[in-house]
């Protein structure tokens, strides 16, 4: 059985890497958002983080509105050019917070384990 290297996890979902008899496969993260899973790696992580923050910018007026926050849905944007997510506005923060949070972990490891040692 496959086990999993949790890097980061939330109310709405979990970022992990699959561990194989040979360890942890760090090319690729697989992040599941409610019921959709999907793989991305770190660049494909940080432009996904950006097409979030454009959907906040974008879909930011009327703060006022607490409807808007519950139960209007818009299409967020993936790195999967045929893939879109419709989601609350409370959701993409939820969202945003596993990708920051995800990409923070994995940037930490790198410095403290790997790439950013001199």
């Amino acid at each position: 059985m496959e086990q999993i290297h949790q890097i980061y996890l939330n109310s709405i979902g979990i970022a992990f890497y699959w561990e194989k008899k040979e360890g942890i496969i760090p090319e690729r993260v697989q992040l599941i958002i409610k019921e959709i899973g999907l793989f991305f790696n770190l660049n494909e992580l940080k432009d996904f983080n950006f097409l979030i923050i454009e959907s906040i910018n974008k879909n930011s007026c009327c703060e006022d509105c607490t409807l808007k926050n519950w139960n209007c849905k818009f299409l967020l944007k993936t790195p999967l050019y045929p893939l879109d997510l419709s989601v609350s506005i409370s959701e993409l923060k939820q969202i945003q917070d596993l990708i920051n949070g995800t990409i923070f972990k994995i940037e930490m490891e790198k410095y403290l384990w790997g790439e950013g040692q001199n």
